[in-house]
């Protein structure tokens, strides 16, 4: 794994995600990326591989490069010809990058591997490609009927690999320093293999520059291969905190339980006195669906024959809500006023109509990161809600006002949220398309 370039989402800052074949302002480190606050008109292009503007000074602002269509193209570099004596993993003695601003790597300990590879057997891949992900590669290398191949920006690993498994790669914008060629032919399969892509991206890094990338490559996979319309098995590793930013930007990945440990990262592990209470907050993201995982028993995993799938041992199902609800490694509750399972921490604010930390909570800014249960649009609870304003005279519902935590729909009190409610039918149409649902008001 890689630090990401990109800037934290937190500045606000929105990234404009265009076309492959659009012309883009490059740097030495490829195309750029576009940054706006307001329109893209009003942005700018930034190097993808580095967040310190000290470490490549390459901006231009979109206006100078639609006005001038100034360019800077890197030549496709020549692979290295100088090789290191062949080492089953150089990750095991090669110095981690730490340069946060640039690099910073972290490599998967051996449960983690493990884990990967038996996935791996259970969906009979023979092909994976390694995005980020250094140590699994070679790690791979010693199975049998299984080869790989590994994107990485780490030049050092070319000293190791030959073309035929390395190219020089930044997965923020899908940009190959080497020729591409080579792994083409990697990702060229005959009836009997299958492929799977396996990133391990930085966790600072924007979820839409990578879903772009991944849906890039399954384009790629696809054509190379003739199959238009096959989806290419994914596994996105990435903390659970992030799930709601990679559900936007690609609604089919679902989290796994399974907790990943890093050797060298005192927090995201369960080893050390540093560790986190609740073991690594790292997870697996896939496409695959989860009732084809299989997580180890042997390390506090169990099969929920409710949902069919592997859970964690503390994350017990809850009837109400049918599911296994848990994220973070600790046993949710099922709050009877909001209608969910969350944090046992956590404590239900009637104004806000769910439950949120005690501490620093803030009804107007909590309410404006919420996605309502009436239209299911983020930005506001359903007090505020301006489609259910503009419909509830029409659609003749009243609730009393004298009871802000009954149901807005069917007017119950304490039972279920809008979301659940068994009368929502009679008032919307739900589309539901790559598990991402939408509301329309009948």
């Amino acid at each position: 794994m890689i630090a990401s370039p990109v800037v934290k989402s937190d500045t606000k800052l929105q990234v404009e995600i265009e076309d492959e074949d659009k012309k883009h302002p490059t740097c030495p480190h490829g195309p750029m990326i576009l940054f706006y606050r307001e329109t893209p008109n009003d942005g700018y292009y930034s190097c993808s591989a580095h967040r310190d503007s000290k470490l490549c000074h390459f901006r231009i602002p979109a206006t100078s490069w639609q006005a001038q269509n100034l360019t800077y193209t890197p030549k496709e570099r020549d692979y290295p010809l100088t090789r290191s004596v062949k080492s089953a993993d150089p990750t095991n003695y090669l110095s981690a990058l730490s340069k946060e601003e640039a690099h910073a790597q972290y490599f998967f300990d051996e449960k983690a591997l493990r884990f990967f590879v038996n996935q791996c057997r259970v969906l009979k891949i023979s092909k994976v490609v390694c995005i980020g992900a250094p140590r699994l590669h070679f790690y791979l290398r010693k199975e049998p009927n299984m080869c790989s191949f590994l994107l990485d920006l780490d030049e050092r690993f070319a000293a190791h690999l030959s073309p035929q498994e390395f190219c020089l790669y930044n997965m923020c914008n899908n940009h190959f320093f080497y020729s591409r060629q080579p792994f083409e032919q990697f990702l060229k399969c005959n009836a009997n293999e299958r492929v799977l892509v396996m990133t391990d991206p930085p966790f600072g890094c924007r979820t839409e520059l990578i879903a772009n990338t991944l849906r890039c490559l399954t384009i790629l996979h696809n054509r190379l291969n003739c199959m238009p319309h096959t989806p290419l098995p994914i596994f996105w590793v990435y903390p659970y905190y992030n799930v709601n930013h990679i559900k936007q930007d690609m609604p089919e990945m679902e989290m796994c339980d399974y907790k990943i440990n890093y050797t060298n990262h005192t927090r995201y592990t369960d080893v050390g006195v540093a560790s986190r209470t609740y073991g690594s907050p790292v997870r697996l993201f896939s496409n695959v669906p989860q009732q084809l995982l299989q997580l180890p028993t042997e390390e506090a995993y169990k099969y929920c024959t409710k949902c069919k799938r592997y859970t964690a041992a503390e994350n017990l199902h809850c009837i109400r809500c049918e599911t296994c609800p848990s994220q973070n490694g600790q046993t949710y509750r099922h709050c009877e006023h909001c209608g969910v399972c969350v944090k046992p921490n956590y404590v239900h604010c009637f104004n806000c109509r769910r439950c949120s930390q005690r501490e620093n909570h803030d009804c107007a800014v909590y309410q404006s990161m919420q996605r309502c249960w009436i239209c299911r649009e983020k930005g506001h609870i359903e007090t505020k809600c301006v489609t259910w304003l503009q419909n509830r005279r029409r659609l003749k519902v009243k609730p009393d006002k004298r009871h802000p935590q009954r149901c807005f729909i069917c007017g119950r009190a304490g039972q279920h949220n809008e979301l659940k409610c068994p009368k929502r039918c009679r008032f919307f149409k739900e589309i539901k398309f790559m598990n991402q649902e939408t509301t329309i008001a009948l």
